[in-house]
């Protein structure tokens, strides 16, 4: 899967932080986007066993998704928290954050970490 199913995995957990029932039409609206590529989507991550649907159409992450939203969730606070350092709004900080998060390779947000993790040791 690519890192652009991690949008949907990320939305699907902030819908379920909001609301005890989270379908595809309210990922659909949540990311604006149509329902037809929400579904295909969906389609894909629960071949992958990353979610499932309940027979009511309820979304649900299963323990494996749930990890991809963790690791998604550490990508993001990390580039939210050096944005915020450089002085960025923190709206804009998470908004761009989460733009970072999606886009960038695991490769790439590696070699950026360290480099940042190297940085911060050369300052203390």
């Amino acid at each position: 899967m690519n890192r652009a199913a991690d949008r949907y995995l990320y939305a699907v957990q902030i819908l379920k932080e909001r609301y005890p029932c989270v379908r595809s039409v309210d990922v659909a609206h949540y990311l604006g986007i149509s329902k037809p590529s929400v579904s295909a989507f969906i389609r894909q991550m629960r071949e992958e066993g990353l979610m499932e649907t309940e027979a009511d159409g309820n979304l649900l992450l299963t323990e494996e998704g749930r990890q991809r939203v963790m690791q998604l969730g550490t990508r993001i606070e990390f580039f939210c928290q050096l944005l915020r350092d450089a002085g960025v709004r923190p709206e804009l900080a998470l908004k761009d954050a989460i733009s970072f998060s999606w886009k960038m390779s695991e490769e790439s947000f590696e070699a950026f970490h360290t480099m940042a993790r190297n940085q911060t040791d050369h300052l203390l």
